[in-house]
């Protein structure tokens, strides 16, 4: 047990720092306190069995790389958090590739008109990617403010592709509806 408690206590200290996070970062991550993680890292205690699943997830790595013979952390892939951060990265390009591509291939049919709105209309895509993503790995703040960006780029969108005179109101639509992204946060916060 004491093998145990050493393995799991350099792994977690290890990850911790590769990771850059403090004891108080990792311990609010877990819902716990940093003297928890303090004593995980002296070996004074070893994480239950969800405790040590949610630090590998934290880590990305495995429960068995977590409670087995120490490695050299900084072997390991970037943070979980910056592959998120690449993917959603990637896939917005993929968006605004879509868009360069339309906007190339009207110019080359020669058709006459707005095709800048090509890259108009990758606003909101971006957006929705970016809500799809966000929603996924859990960050509220991210979610609701690119919420607010697809309720006001649907707006500037639509004013823009269809200019008469009162087309504007769609702006007064954009502002309950941003009201309502702003409770929703506060509500899903809250819980």
């Amino acid at each position: 047990m004491d093998e145990l408690k050493a393995n799991v206590a350099k792994n977690i200290a290890a990850n911790r720092k590769r990771l850059n996070l403090t004891q108080l970062q990792l311990a609010e991550k877990l819902n716990y306190s940093d003297k928890a993680v303090s004593k995980w890292e002296r070996a004074e205690a070893v994480p239950d069995v969800y405790i040590l699943q949610r630090l590998a997830e934290i880590f990305g790595i495995t429960v068995d790389e977590l409670i087995g013979s120490p490695t050299d952390a900084s072997e390991k892939s970037p943070a979980p958090k910056n592959r998120k951060v690449i993917i959603s990265l990637l896939s917005v390009g993929l968006v605004w590739l879509i868009a360069t591509v339309t906007f190339v291939a009207l110019v080359w049919a020669g058709v006459e008109g707005r095709k800048w709105l090509a890259f108009l209309y990758a606003i909101p895509v971006s957006a929705i990617v970016g809500i799809v993503f966000s929603a996924m790995w859990g960050k509220r703040a991210g979610t609701t403010a690119i919420v607010s960006l697809l309720i006001w780029s649907i707006a500037l969108a639509v004013l823009l592709t269809f200019p008469k005179t009162n087309v504007w109101l769609i702006f007064i639509i954009g502002i309950p509806l941003q009201a309502l992204a702003v409770l929703w946060y506060f509500l899903k916060r809250n819980k």
